[in-house]
């Protein structure tokens, strides 16, 4: 399949499946699934599941001056995600072609196998976290969030397809989330339980949490896809 160029607003997007993109589009710039105030003229961003770089350019937009590193470890992707960085003439954003994960390591990532290159929901678990998608697995290289997190962080935003859990867990392992702020991530509810672990786990690291779904917040989660928003507590 041939990556196409798409236009909108100010920026240029080269993708695969346009279905796909319309979608991210409208979550991300329309519905600002990933709104959040940050004090820090100059904050540091780790995006974690950069996908073709929408995340990444949407908080250039909202933060112009920021610094980002940017993970995404599908190779099908990945030279869209340097080419739309380069394209819309994105500065400090550092692009990783890794997964992260609770272990430095080789491992399957399974990808969309249906020919339509819907590549969003690459996930560790076969058949994405719904397991409604058919997939095939390729593999990918592995490492520990907190190998990177070794200064203070103004927002992490982690969407990637149900390994949040192990994700958060390797990060408290190693008591990293002392230098968190704030984090949004999208929960995927591949096994009953995980939420209220999850839940537990942030709140006992000083977190206030909120939820949303589908842009709209709810005060009483479920084990079902939902957008988490966790701050620190001063």
């Amino acid at each position: 399949m041939q990556p196409k160029v798409h236009k909108f607003r100010k920026y240029s997007t080269t993708y695969f499946n346009k279905k796909e993109l319309d979608i991210l589009i409208d979550e991300i710039f329309n519905k600002e699934i990933y709104r959040i105030d940050i004090s820090n003229s100059k904050p540091v961003i780790f995006d974690i599941g950069s996908h073709i770089g929408l995340s990444t350019i949407y908080f250039k937009d909202k933060y112009p001056n920021s610094k980002i590193f940017c993970f995404e470890p599908n190779p099908n992707i990945f030279p869209l995600l340097e080419e739309n960085i380069f394209a819309n003439n994105l500065q400090n954003v550092i692009l990783k072609n890794i997964a992260i994960w609770s272990k430095d390591c080789m491992k399957e990532l399974y990808i969309d196998g249906s020919g339509n290159a819907a590549f969003s929901t690459a996930s560790f678990t076969k058949d994405a976290w719904s397991g409604e998608q058919k997939t095939f697995p390729i593999m990918v290289k592995t490492e520990r969030l907190s190998n990177y997190v070794v200064n203070d962080i103004d927002l992490l935003k982690i969407d990637v397809e149900g390994a949040e859990k192990s994700i958060l867990e390797e990060l408290e392992k190693e008591n990293k989330f002392q230098f968190i702020k704030n984090i949004l991530f999208e929960y995927h509810p591949i096994k009953i339980g995980h939420l209220k672990k999850i839940v537990n786990l942030l709140e006992r690291n000083n977190y206030k949490l909120s939820y949303f779904k589908e842009g709209e917040k709810i005060d009483n989660p479920t084990e079902e896809l939902i957008l988490v928003v966790a701050q620190k507590s001063s």
